[in-house]
C-alpha cells in the first residue's frame, strides 16, 4: 500500500500531466480556428455541400475540445484538492 506521500505526489503529477494537457488541447483548438479560418475563405462565393460539411465538422471538433479543457482543468483541480484534504 502506498504512502500518504507517495499518493499526494501521484496526485500532483497527475496535476501536473493534466496542465500539460490543457496546453495541448489549447494549440489544438488554436490550430483548429486556422483551420476554420481557411475554410470559410474558401467557401465564399459557393454554396457547396462539402465545404459547408467541412465548416460544420471543424466547429464541431473546436467545441469538443473547448468541453475537453474543461474537463481536463476540472480534474486537475479536483485532484490538487484531494491533496489539500491528505493534508
Amino acid at each position: 500500500m502506498a504512502s500518504i506521500e507517495e499518493v499526494k505526489a501521484a496526485l500532483l503529477q497527475a496535476a501536473e500531466q493534466g496542465n500539460t494537457t490543457l496546453s495541448q488541447i489549447r494549440s489544438a483548438a488554436e490550430h483548429t480556428e486556422q483551420v476554420l479560418n481557411r475554410l470559410r475563405v474558401v467557401a465564399a462565393g459557393t454554396n457547396h455541400p462539402k465545404i459547408a460539411e467541412a465548416i460544420q465538422r471543424a466547429e464541431q471538433s473546436k467545441q469538443r475540445l473547448s468541453e475537453a479543457a474543461t474537463s481536463i482543468q476540472g480534474s486537475s483541480a479536483a485532484a490538487r484538492e484531494y491533496v489539500s484534504v491528505l493534508g
